[in-house]
Formats: C-alpha cells, structure tokens, sequence
C-alpha cells in the first residue's frame, strides 16, 4: 500500500508541476469542468433558499407562541404535525371554536391569544383592490417573529394599518391615509411589513379592528408550560382543533401516525421518475464535460510525450505512465470542482438581494446545501477523472524510442469501440420507438443509450472522412488528414457537438410539438381582444347596469353586449330552459335536445343564450353563418344543428325545476320560432366551439317558459381589443361595485415554451460554440511543426487561417450534422406520448419539427463558429525550434 502511496503522490507533483507550466491548458480544463460545477451550485443553492422548509417556516407560523390552533372541526380530523395543515376532516366546525373554548382544552396556566385573518378590499386610484388582511394583537410579544418589519412600526391602535410593500406602491404609503373596505373606512398607515420568506399583498390591523375583514377566520396561538407533547396534539386533533407545536414539529411522528384515512395517491412512481429524471441529467452532465475536456487531455498528452517517453526509459511502466496522465485529472478536475462550488455559493449569496430588489421574490434564510454541493463537487471529480481516462489509455500504450525520435504515432481504432457503439446505438434506438408508445422517460432512457452509441463508435466515424480528403481544397484536405490521425483529440470535439445538437434536437421537437398541441386544442372564450364579465348568482340587473356603466366611462363609445340565460342558484333548487328535440315522445329527460356530432360540442356561455345579432357577432369565436344573423334580426332564434327544428319552423323549449335528488318538474313549455344553422367545421381536435346550443333574441324573453337574467357583459374584440391598462382600471373599479364580479380578456393562446425555446437555442450554440472553437485552437497548438513546415516549403500564410477554418467546419458542422440525425428519432418518439389526448375524437398526436431552432443550432453556430476562427486566427507563426 506504501508504495502505491508514494507513487500516486510522484504523480500529482508532476501534475501540480504540469498544471502550473501549462497555464492555458490548465484554464481550459479548469472552465469546463468548473463553469457546469458553478452554474449547478448557484442554482441549487438559490433553490434551497427559496425553498422554505417546515423547520425554517416555524418561526413565522408560530412567532413566540408555543402552539397554534385553528377550529376546524368538531370530529376527528387528520393534521400534519409538521405543518399544521389538515389534511383530512368530515364537517366543518358549527358552531366556531372560540378562544374561551380553546384555552379550556389546552393544559392549565396556558395563555392564549387570537388572531384573525381574511381579506378585505383597500382603495387605489381606479377603485379598489382585494388583499390579504390580518387582524392580530400586536402589543403581545408572541406576535415576535410573524411579521418582518420593514419600516416604521406595526398598528396598535383603531385607525392604524401596516400593509406590504406591494400596498404601499399601490394604495398608499407610511404616513398617508388609506380607505379600507368599499365603505371607504379612513386608516393611517404607520409601517411597512412582509411576512417572512413571502410576498404578497396585505395589511396588518389591530385586532380591535376585525370586523373590517370579509369572512375572518380565527387562529390561536398560545404559550403552554412545558409545551405540547404528540399525545396532547393528537388528543386535541381528535376534538376537531388543528394543532402546529413546536415541541413536535421539531421531531414530528411518522405519517402512520396521523394520518387516519388513505390520502388517495402515492408520490412513490413520481419520486422514482424523479430520480430517473436526475440521474439521466447528471450522467448527460459528465458525459458533456468529459467530451468538452477530453480533447485538451489528449493534446496535453501529446505535448507530454517527450517527458513520458524519458519516465518510461528510465524504468517507467505503463500504469506509471497511465497514473501521470490520470493525475492531471485528478488535480484539475478537483480544483476546478472546489474553486467551482466555492464560486457559485458566492454568486448565490450575491444574487439574492439583487433579485429581492428587482422583483417581488422573497427567499428565506440563506441554505448552502452541503450534501448536494459535495455531490456536485464528486461528479465534477469524476468528470476530470474519466476526461483524463482515454488520454491516460494511450499515454501507457507510447512508443518510447517513436517519442524520443519525434516521431507521432498514427492512431488505429479498434473494432471493438465501433460495434460496441453500433450495439449500444442501436438498443437505445429501439427503447425509443418502444417508447413512443409509452412513456417520456422510457424515450429520454433510450436516447441516452442512443447518444453514448453514438459517441463511442465516433472515432469509426471520423475515420470514414479519410477517403473524402482527395476531393477537398488543400485546406480541407489537411483538416481532415488532421481529424482523421489525431482522433484521440477530434472525436470528443466532434461528439460533445453531436451530443449537444442531439439534445437540443430531441427537447426542441418535443417542446414545439407539446405547444403545437397546445395551440391545437386551445379553445377561447371569446374573439381575441374581447373582455367578458361574469358575475355572481345573486347578482342583480341593477348591479349587471353599473358593470355596463363602468365600461362605459373606461372605454366610452365602444358597444357593451348584454347575454342572457338561465338563472343558475347556489342552492340544491335548480330552474333551467331546455330545449326538447323534435317529434320526442318519451319524458324530459330522454327527449333533451343537444346538437348530434361525431366530435364534442362545447359551449361558452350556456346552452341557450339570449342576446341580438351585434351580440352574437361579439361573442362567437369563428362567426356564424349569415343567415344566424338575419333571423335573430328577424326575431326567430337560433339553432346550430339538427333534430330540433319541427318542419313548422319552430322549436319546443321546456322550463324544469331540478330538486337536487334527481327529480325535476315541468314548470312549463313554449314554442318559438326558429331557423336550423349548420354546426360550424369543428377544430382539429374535433371540437365545435359554440356560444350556445340556441340564440333566442331579445324580442322572445317573454315567450319563454322561465324568466332569464343577464349572466354576461362582453365587449371589445379583433379590431378595438381590451388593452392591458384598461383591464387593470376596469378591474380596479369592478372592485369598488357592492356586487362581486371579475373580468377576463381573451389575449389568445400564449406559447409558454418559447422562452424556453430560446435558452435551449442559446445554451446549445454556446456549446457548440465552445466545442468547436477549442478543438479547433488545441488542433492548431498541436500542428504547429506542420505549419513550420508548410511555411518552409513555400504555403502562403493564409493557409494556417483556411485550415483553421476547415477544422472548425470538420468539427462543428460534422458533430452538428450527426446531432441533427441522432437527436430526430428521440425527438419525434417523445412526441407521440407527450402530445396524445384522451378527449373528444382529435386523439392523434402532434409532431411539429422546429427547423428554424434546427437550423439554428445545426447550421447558423457553425458557421458562426467558422467565421470566429477565420476572424482571430493568426496567419503567420515563429518557425517552430527544431530539436536535436
């Protein structure tokens, strides 16, 4: 063991030594090894951050107080001891606990104080805008820790308020007056607040206050003598009252032993996907490092040569040799891991508070995750390890009087490595056809195999370039003569490329046919640029007239269309106008009239609606036929497709009263008269989109067997779109209304992939940039004596530059290319189970090849990469030293 000590030790002093005398070689590696190693720490450690745990959240769920309790019930519920979070209870608690109640149940000598909490509505200048609110004691010191004081102080007395950072922006600020509730309740704001670790709009009253908040809901929290064991928390769970102690959510029991009834579902398929999912992205990682890597190894070897010739005849053996080599890796590939790691935390801390101040996100205490960084920190020296292995391979097998000569050895590949990779490529191929018709991880699993296929049987590969030199122009004859025999040194280069383009190949053709998907089966609500509002049941026609005159003053001159339809309650009662098909004579409920069609049909404002022509123009998304329009002008309804219209001209529509158990009643019937309109082309997803079943016009409300009410306010569309800013006003002022309702634009589908899209573009290019510029500069460092000689025999001095830029077109364009074709079959394979539907008829898949990101990536960053390396590349160099 000694001596394999002291061997290994020679061998990292001459590493050490190496790496200091080679300062670019050693930068080289150092950045691809540390820069993945950096961007993973940084973003890990951000995420650790943001993410607040159970533990790290106790301080703002409790403050001071030993416990908290809320009444959820008064059975038996299920609570999260960790949390406090029910998870499982049979009937809210009727009555409500209250505090009297609480600190009765709780061990003597408690103190219990309450604190409520709901939403209220603060005035802005377009109206009013709808914010948590909390109605706390703010003079007892068990309030410490809940609130994160930003500035002045928190409200203690009736008539003060602190609100959050976003409400002072908005509303108003420390020293200003702000109007609370619709009822424009005067409070003076004394302080900013946020609650640890969240943002948010909200504001902080005394508890004097409460009865400002809409339907507040009651918390306790309570100093305990000796705190809350687990028996005590599940004593109080069983009488109804959820139950956070600090006691026992510091060591909380086994979920078996709270959780009383089966949740429904298991996380452990998603957690073992997950994992699958992690480790195919970390082998993908060490898989790109040591391809970007591998080439300076090689060449570092190849400049080693002399000193590794000299060890081996002085006595060196071959694993002596293979152990030097492998040093360099070890010795890199830590301190490039170490240095990585240590940059990124640091890059973490610093971009914390850079993004707390740029936006609303709040991160909670700073969380350095050690384990996953030491992971990291391995994996990047695993990276240097296995970069160095095949440069290492080679070193043992040198031809000590070859390398004392200066002569270079000529590369031969063994048939193992193709047919291996053959093998290896064409298993991975069939997983992935085989799971196209499963699942997405099965595709991902097979594409790894695919690509590693691939990468191993590269150097096979780039030997076929060698017959295609003697048709090429000097400077691409020498760069791929150059590939072809220095393929220690090509093939990673080239392979990094193809794995690179591969993966962005496959995620850009699954991304794009998953949004293709999206758009195919996107189906609005209302024509592009229109706003609708809908309301609550109890609104009245008098609340709907004041929605109508907001619009108005926002938007004045435009048209506002009223819809109406069947009164809908949030009672088990139930009245609804149903039309009956034609010549039916079995009951309602058989005889229920829906427009027949192969595909689905969906409605966006309820089976019938009530509305003229211009409405109907307003609300239909693919128009109607011409003829839908003259009859509502001509005072007939509506009816998109067959089997309802009688040969009169007429339809039947029925009012019924449903009870909630099944039953109904017959209130009444009509006639109306009525004109049959084919049902529009469905979409290709087979789905007729429609307004309504029927259109009845305005003129025949009072023919109806039921009253109908208004349900709808729509206005704006293609040619005079809601903007953004008037959204906002109308919402604000909707706010101010007595009645409750909301606004919705139709802003059309949104792809929100494209971002995604774009980093994918930019993340490959660079690779591929960074792959093909340094294979092509280490290729130059190591045909230096050849372009010493070239230059000696007479070769013009743009010869160097032609076939630098050869090199890079050898590199960059073959790897891209062979990306290109290894990464469609994955990508096409992930397409069909991430882009199959299970509803109406259209469950085809969607396969949509983005050739422009291909292009992109296959084409456009090679020859970029071609034009950098014409552009820098010096034509003229020193005659190289000849050696005697």
């Amino acid at each position: 063991m000694s001596g394999w000590l002291a061997r290994w030790r020679l061998a990292l002093r001459i590493a050490r030594r190496d790496a200091r005398r080679h300062k670019g070689r050693t930068a080289l590696v150092v950045l691809m090894v540390g820069l993945p190693v950096l961007v993973i720490t940084a973003g890990d450690t951000l995420f650790r951050t943001e993410d607040v745990d159970a533990t790290e959240e106790l301080s703002v769920r409790l403050g001071e107080a030993d416990v908290a309790v809320s009444g959820e019930s008064r059975e038996e519920i299920s609570v999260d001891p960790a949390t406090g979070i029910v998870w499982a209870k049979a009937a809210a608690a009727d009555p409500a606990w209250s505090r009297d109640e609480v600190a009765g149940v709780l061990p003597e000598g408690s103190r219990v104080v309450e604190s409520r909490n709901a939403w209220l509505y603060v005035g802005t200048d377009g109206g009013y805008a709808r914010v948590d609110a909390y109605a706390e004691d703010t003079a007892d010191p068990m309030i410490e820790g809940r609130y994160e004081l930003l500035e002045g102080r928190l409200p203690e007395r009736t008539g003060e308020v602190a609100v959050s950072p976003q409400v002072a922006e908005g509303a108003a600020g420390p020293g200003e007056e702000i109007a609370l509730t619709r009822d424009d309740v005067p409070a003076e704001v004394v302080g900013v607040v946020r609650r640890p670790f969240q943002s948010g709009d909200l504001v902080v009253v005394p508890l004097a206050d409460a009865a400002l908040l809409s339907d507040p809901l009651s918390r306790f929290y309570a100093d305990v003598p000796g705190g809350l064991d687990w028996p005590a928390v599940r004593a109080l769970n069983e009488q109804g009252l959820a139950v956070l102690s600090r006691e026992v959510a510091q060591d909380p029991p086994p979920e078996s032993a709270w959780m009383t009834t089966d949740p429904g579902f298991s996380q452990d398929s998603g957690d073992a996907a997950e994992t699958a999912v992690m480790a195919l992205v970390v082998a993908s990682l060490v898989l790109e490092v040591v391809l970007l890597a591998g080439p300076a190894f090689a060449v570092g070897v190849r400049r080693q040569r002399r000193d590794l010739a000299l060890i081996g005849a002085t006595g060196g053996s071959a694993g002596d040799l293979r152990r030097i080599v492998l040093a360099n890796g070890v010795v890199l590939g830590a301190g490039a891991a170490l240095g990585g790691a240590a940059a990124g935390i640091g890059l973490a801390a610093a971009a914390i508070p850079v993004i707390e101040a740029r936006t609303d996100q709040v991160f909670g205490p700073f969380d350095v995750p050690v384990l996953d960084v030491a992971l990291v920190v391995a994996v990047g020296l695993v990276a240097g390890l296995a970069a160095a292995w095949f440069p290492a391979r080679q070193a043992a097998r040198t031809d000590v009087v070859d390398a004392l000569a200066g002569r270079r050895g000529q590369m031969r590949t063994s048939w193992r490595s193709p047919v291996a990779g053959l093998v290896l490529s064409g298993a991975g191929l069939a997983l992935v056809v085989l799971g196209a018709r499963g699942t997405e991880l099965a595709v991902a699993g097979g594409a790894a195999l695919l690509v590693i296929g691939i990468v191993t049987a590269t150097p096979w590969l780039i030997g076929l370039l060698a017959p295609l030199a003697s048709r090429l122009p000097v400077a691409g004859r020498l760069a791929v003569r150059d590939a072809t025999r220095n393929r220690s040194r090509t093939a990673p280069a080239v392979a990094a490329v193809m794995a690179t383009v591969a993966g962005v190949t496959a995620l850009a053709i699954g991304s794009a046919s998953d949004s293709a998907q999206g758009q195919r089966d996107y189906v609005a609500s209302a024509p592009l640029g229109a706003a609708r509002v809908n309301g609550m049941t109890d609104m009245t026609e008098a609340d709907w007239d004041a929605v109508a005159a907001v619009f108005e003053r926002e938007r004045p001159g435009r048209p506002v269309h009223r819809l109406q339809g069947n009164s809908w309650t949030n009672t088990d009662v139930q009245d609804e106008i149903a039309v009956v098909a034609d010549r039916c004579a079995g009951d309602l409920m058989t005889c229920r009239w829906v427009p027949g069609t192969p595909g689905v049909v969906m409605t966006s404002y309820g089976e019938l609606v009530v509305t003229d022509a211009a409405g109907l123009r307003a609300i239909s998304t693919r128009g109607a036929p011409d003829q839908a329009y003259a009859a509502l002008d001509a005072g007939r309804a509506v009816v998109f497709g067959g089997g309802a219209v009688d040969a009169a001209g007429n339809i039947a529509v029925a009012g019924v009263e449903y009870d909630g158990t099944g039953g109904s009643t017959l209130l009444g019937t009509a006639e109306l008269p009525a004109v049959e309109v084919p049902l529009p082309p469905a979409g290709r997803q087979e789905v007729d989109d429609l307004p309504g079943y029927v259109v009845v016009p305005p003129v025949l409300t009072e023919r109806l067997p039921l009253p109908v009410r208004t349900t709808t306010l729509v206005t704006g569309g293609p040619d005079d779109p809601v903007t953004e800013a008037q959204e906002e006003r109308i919402s604000e002022a909707l706010a101010a209304l007595p009645a409750e309702a909301a606004i919705t634009v139709e802003r059309g589908w949104q792809d929100d992939l494209a971002l995604a899209r774009l980093i994918l573009i930019g993340v490959g290019g660079a690779l591929v940039l960074i792959a093909t510029l340094t294979a092509t500069g280490l290729a130059l460092t190591d045909a230096r004596p050849d372009f010493a000689t070239l230059a000696a025999v007479g070769a013009a001095p743009r010869t160097r530059r032609s076939m630098a830029m050869a090199s890079a077109a050898v590199v960059g364009g073959g790897g891209a290319l062979l990306g290109v074709l290894v990464g469609l079959a994955p990508g096409i394979a992930v397409a069909y189970p991430l882009t199959s539907t299970n509803y109406g008829t259209g469950v085809d898949p969607v396969l949509d090849i983005p050739w422009v990101v291909l292009g992109a990536v296959g084409i456009a960053v090679p020859l970029v990469a071609v034009a950098v390396t014409g552009v820098f590349v010096r034509s003229r160099l020193p005659m190289a030293r000849r050696m005697t």
